[in-house]
């Protein structure tokens, strides 16, 4: 019985001592991140007005920063400036100055134990556009610990830098990049390498090409419209559906002849597209097809061609007489239930 008491006294103060350490881990921790953050609050309040006066006006002589923190007070305030001073001269002299101070300082943060340091580095060298890192970036991408964050954020970057195995690396991606991801890749490439992607659009798997569809509508890339119409013909229906979504987008018109098969489509999603466009382009010629699609099976149809029609010169009075003599029941609830909208909004 002694024994077992003794035992228990030790374990006892054992997971005592281990929670005091702990704790004051903690402390020590909390007050050096207090210490720091008001250090480089207060590099932040010396180095703002000259950073501004250099940013703005290119005639001021920035102090070089010499420690962490100063090199991270002055990075915040650079990031700050050019997203508030967003002009070309702005952005030119911000990388102009980070080129001078900070790739020495980003290449070591690069290869952070932590994670959270390398993606600030990362953010920074994309938001200051330091491209003399460019050979860092790409071992850090050969690397086989390197996380899926770090991958997708590096894979942004060398499309924004035109990396010329940008290509290479997206064939690379697994299946844990989604369509947002290959998004926001799409959207830091330039026209010339955007146009390579559409090209070589059957070569890349299927989330790289409904991104690539969504994009051209999300950026009004009109240069790639006849891909678009091409697209419409393609016997896969989620193709036809985001080209659709794509034109409408960038209201892009499409006569009635060309837009019929797809009223007419048994993919209730493509119908409600075309819909979509003809609510963007308002082309009184359609006006009878969208009539036809009022009582269409599908509510989110319907609610679509209301809609489109309400967009027309005429369309109040169209839903009236839709709503006073369809003999469709949910057509005529439809067009009231739009008819009560654009009365609100008229």
């Amino acid at each position: 019985m002694f024994h077992e008491l003794v035992l228990f006294a030790v374990i006892v103060v054992a997971l005592f001592t281990a929670l005091l350490v702990m704790f004051l881990y903690l402390v020590v921790r909390k007050i050096k991140d207090g210490k720091w953050k008001r250090e480089v609050k207060r590099y932040k309040q010396r180095y703002e007005p000259v950073l501004f006066r250099y940013l703005a006006y290119g005639d001021e002589q920035v102090p070089a920063p010499s420690s962490s923190a100063q090199h991270v007070a002055v990075m915040e305030l650079l990031d700050h400036f050019i997203r508030v001073l967003a002009n070309e001269g702005v952005k030119e002299r911000a990388t102009t100055l980070a080129e001078m101070y900070f790739v020495d300082y980003l290449r070591a943060q690069l290869a952070h134990r932590r994670l959270g340091r390398r993606m600030n580095a990362l953010f920074f060298i994309e938001d200051f556009h330091l491209r003399s890192l460019v050979h860092e970036l790409e071992t850090m991408y050969e690397q086989k610990q390197l996380t899926p964050m770090e991958k997708r954020q590096l894979l942004k970057m060398f499309a924004l830098f035109q990396h010329p195995n940008v290509y290479e690396y997206m064939k690379q991606t697994d299946e844990s990049f989604t369509q947002f991801d290959y998004r926001l890749i799409l959207s830091r490439m330039d026209d010339h390498m955007f146009a390579k992607m559409v090209d070589h659009f059957f070569d890349w798997n299927e989330k790289i090409q409904y991104a690539l569809i969504d994009m051209i509508g999300i950026m009004q890339k009109l240069a790639h419209v006849s891909f678009l119409r091409t697209l419409l013909q393609h016997e896969q229906s989620e193709y036809r559906v985001r080209a659709l979504k794509a034109l409408a987008q960038m209201a892009y018109p499409l006569d009635v002849e060309q837009l019929r098969v797809h009223f007419q489509s048994p993919v209730w999603q493509e119908r409600l597209m075309a819909l979509r466009l003809c609510a963007r382009t308002r082309r009184q010629e359609m006006v009878d097809h969208i009539v036809l699609l009022m009582k269409d099976a599908v509510f989110s149809v319907r609610s679509q061609a209301a809609e489109a029609l309400l967009r027309m010169p005429n369309g109040l009075d169209i839903l009236e007489h839709i709503a006073q003599t369809s003999d469709d029941r949910y057509a005529r609830d439809m067009a009231l239930e739009w008819l009560e909208r654009g009365r609100e909004h008229d």
